[in-house]
């Protein structure tokens, strides 16, 4: 094998190196997109599952609360006390602080949707970036790729080795 094969294997190495790298670099970044968008389409799945639950809780605390105002009128009545004047009044604002708690039970079930919905576009968006990064990666591995082959090649030629 003579210094001019050697010189052209050389160079062609060094293409091929830079075809393998590149083409690492663009399987890794779809891979990281794939894993991204995964990651978010379970976080929005989460986010829906929450959303339902805590309404879920929420319902389930107004039917407790119901039953609850429901055996203390009965036990107003049994006790000879008329829904007029304060016990009216304790009574409406014991309804205000159970339907709150409702409330509570449900806006903290709607805030912890909303942060994973969050979490879901930051995960989208991490993918897109890993992707456009990956395609930078791509171009300049090649573009590195035959800067090094380029240079290789007139080396070659100035020194002889290439005719």
């Amino acid at each position: 094998m003579g210094i001019e094969t050697l010189a052209i294997v050389a160079i062609a190495a060094t293409v091929a190196g830079a075809g393998v790298a590149a083409y690492s670099a663009n399987e890794q970044s779809k891979s990281q997109q794939r894993m991204a968008n995964y990651n978010a389409a379970l976080m929005d799945s989460e986010s829906a599952q929450r959303n339902a639950d805590a309404r879920t809780a929420a319902n389930a605390q107004r039917a407790q609360n119901d039953a609850l105002r429901a055996k203390q009128r009965a036990l107003y009545a049994k006790a000879g006390v008329v829904s007029a004047g304060t016990p009216l009044l304790v009574q409406a604002e014991q309804a205000a602080t159970m339907e709150m708690a409702a409330l509570d039970i449900e806006r903290t079930g709607n805030l912890e949707a909303a942060r994973m919905r969050s979490q879901a576009d930051m995960d989208r968006m991490s993918g897109r970036a890993a992707r456009s990064a990956g395609r930078l990666q791509v171009a300049g591995t090649v573009l590195q790729g035959a800067g090094s082959s380029s240079s290789m090649y007139v080396n070659s030629k100035s020194n002889g080795s290439i005719k």
